[in-house]
């Protein structure tokens, strides 16, 4: 398998750029960088006047918030027939090349009128062949056609695939959908998810369909929308540029679950938000490198000296032991949620085994979270002092 990136490794190197390009000043968020430019054909994107008066935030955020795809957590069912060779042979990380296809959504045991739509392969390291025979997919819905379904509202919407046929993978999107729920359950700035039944049915004569687990992600622009900001994906950013409470709860939520594959120097698996207040806030995604996913694949930076992925880091802000306990709070708050979220798995398809390993690894965090001695050496007393990562 190829090892995936981690991007921790990059901070020394970064840095050592910036100070050569300008210093840390260039790292103030103070200008957006310039947009490239739209690609011929397209009509270029004129950016909306930020931040918009009372009325325009408090209708978007409403919009957003009643999307019903994320009105459920029950699974949905769905179809989608495509030339699944062509598509899946398209493996360049820089191609947005689109396919036809078709989606039709299932209920009662059937499916309904299939709606055509177009797709596409997404994604960095889940789309080398080398690791994923089947790449996590980007689905452009036209609107129009979908009024009335589940899919309402919906334009492009990133799905999250099964990898491999074996079923360990499904184990894996199991768990790192429980990850996305778990943030869910902690914090409404988070992006929402929906796990699906995907059929997946091949124009090409003589191949059978067959369904797998999936997840579907909420679009960043909706998130943001329902914190009242929007986002601004600007990179090379320091500790110090960020708003402090959204950082710690980031670098807290990911020692958690035990991800360490992010940062806001290279913005990867990193969402940066602004507010209507010009606050920059951070918030994590893609968890499918966690200590709580376990996926075999997944090997930790040498950089970072961990055994495992199951080892935890604390990569945050070093701050004190009250404001350190202020931003725990809200974990111990939902421990029993959480846990509970945990056993809700199984039902879903997660094998008994691996619900045990996850709610005694998820227990080990909160058994060190209400031991004050431990809080203060983990988190201040060890802290690092580093100005990002």
């Amino acid at each position: 398998m190829v090892p995936r990136f981690l991007t921790a490794l990059a901070f020394s190197a970064g840095l050592a750029a910036m100070l050569a390009g300008g210093g840390l000043a260039a790292q103030q968020p103070a200008q957006a960088q310039k947009p490239e430019a739209e690609p011929v054909g397209l009509k270029p994107k004129v950016p909306k006047p930020w931040p918009p008066d009372a009325e325009t935030l408090a209708k978007d955020k409403l919009k957003a918030e009643v999307l019903p795809l994320f009105a459920s957590q029950d699974p949905i069912e769905i179809v989608i027939t495509a030339d699944w060779k062509a598509v899946q042979r398209d493996r360049n990380v820089d191609s947005k090349k689109l396919y036809p296809g078709t989606l039709a959504i299932t209920k009662d045991g059937a499916p309904g009128t299939p709606i055509p739509i177009e797709l596409r392969t997404r994604g960095n390291v889940r789309r080398k062949p080398q690791l994923c025979e089947f790449s996590p997919l980007r689905l452009e819905l036209p609107k129009d056609k979908f009024k009335g379904t589940v899919f309402e509202g919906q334009g492009g919407i990133k799905l999250g695939t099964h990898c491999q046929s074996e079923g360990i993978y499904q184990q894996y999107a199991i768990k790192e959908y429980l990850a996305n729920r778990l943030h869910n359950t902690l914090t409404p700035r988070s992006l929402r998810v929906r796990l699906a039944r995907v059929t997946y049915a091949d124009t090409a004569a003589g191949k059978k369909p067959y369904t797998r687990l999936g997840i579907f992600y909420e679009d960043a622009d909706d998130m943001a929308a329902r914190a009242d900001a929007r986002e601004l994906p600007v990179p090379r950013q320091m500790f110090q540029y960020v708003n402090q409470d959204a950082l710690l709860f980031m670098s807290l939520f990911n020692y958690m679950i035990g991800n360490v594959d992010y940062s806001i120097l290279t913005l990867h698996n990193v969402i940066m938000i602004d507010d209507a207040k010009g606050v920059r806030l951070t918030v994590p995604y893609d968890f499918d490198y966690s200590g709580l996913v376990n996926a075999h694949y997944a090997i930790p930076a040498k950089g970072l000296e961990m055994s495992s992925v199951r080892d935890r880091l604390y990569r945050g802000p070093c701050k004190t032991e009250a404001e350190v306990n202020q931003a725990l709070q809200p974990f111990r708050d939902k421990q029993a949620e959480m846990l509970a979220l945990v056993a809700s798995m199984e039902p879903l398809g997660l094998d008994e085994g691996q619900r045990k390993s996850t709610e005694k690894y998820l227990n080990e965090f909160f058994e060190l979270i209400n031991k004050p001695d431990r809080v203060k050496r983990m988190f201040v007393t060890d802290c690092k002092p580093v100005g990002g990562m």
